[in-house]
């Protein structure tokens, strides 16, 4: 939350926009009170309004973001209202990713306990842009065309996926992704993506997932 908060690139939830109209009216009313006080000497702190309102049409954009609009959006009267209360896309958008699903995962660290003074802590990277071409196969339980379309439109949205191959049959959906890097690095990168599943195994080459 509070992330380059002067860009107008990504998204951001209705929490973080609500907070940062707070936030915007507070500066203005307390700059309007030194401006007011000052009797013509405070001028100079008119100034904190240009990055004041920077800030709010910044978030308003990356709000308007989050429910795949452009940031344009904002100026409608009463848009405001949407902004505040519409929740955003659940998956990725042209916008970039969920920010209620988005979390760092490039590096994860496995740690094996032990009372063994000695034993080791391995670093496992699961983030390896020197892989290319790699084939995972991932099958989708509990699913229906609907939801089985909504898999394969957000695969196809991260940028190293180069192919898929999928076939349905009752519930149970197959995925053959070609892509890029190693497989969980796919899976973590798909779980920014889209809400509603559930990881049940990840290995290298295989990911199942079941429809909530």
């Amino acid at each position: 939350m509070f992330k380059k908060t002067f860009s107008f690139d990504g998204r951001i939830r209705r929490t973080e926009y609500g907070l940062s109209l707070i936030f915007y009216f507070i500066t203005v009313s307390l700059v309007n009170v030194v401006v007011e006080q000052s009797h013509g000497d405070g001028k100079i702190f008119i100034l904190a309004y240009i990055p004041a309102l920077w800030f709010l049409w910044a978030q308003g954009a990356k709000r308007c973001h989050d429910m795949d609009k452009s940031g344009w959006f904002q100026i409608i009267p009463f848009y405001v209202l949407w902004m505040l209360f519409i929740e955003g896309d659940s998956f990725l958008n042209k916008y970039g990713g969920n920010p209620k699903l988005e979390r760092t995962t490039q590096h994860n660290i496995s740690v094996v306990k032990s009372s063994d003074p000695v034993q080791l802590i391995i670093p496992v990277i699961y983030n390896d842009s020197t892989i290319q071409n790699n084939v995972t196969n991932m099958e989708v339980r509990n699913v229906n065309y609907s939801n089985f379309q909504d898999v394969l439109r957000q695969l196809r949205n991260i940028p190293f996926v180069k192919s898929l191959n999928n076939t349905l049959l009752d519930s149970t959906g197959s995925i053959v992704i070609t892509h890029d890097n190693t497989t969980q690095y796919l899976s973590n990168e798909f779980k920014k993506t889209i809400e509603g599943i559930n990881i049940v195994d990840v290995s290298e080459g295989i990911i199942i997932i079941k429809i909530k």
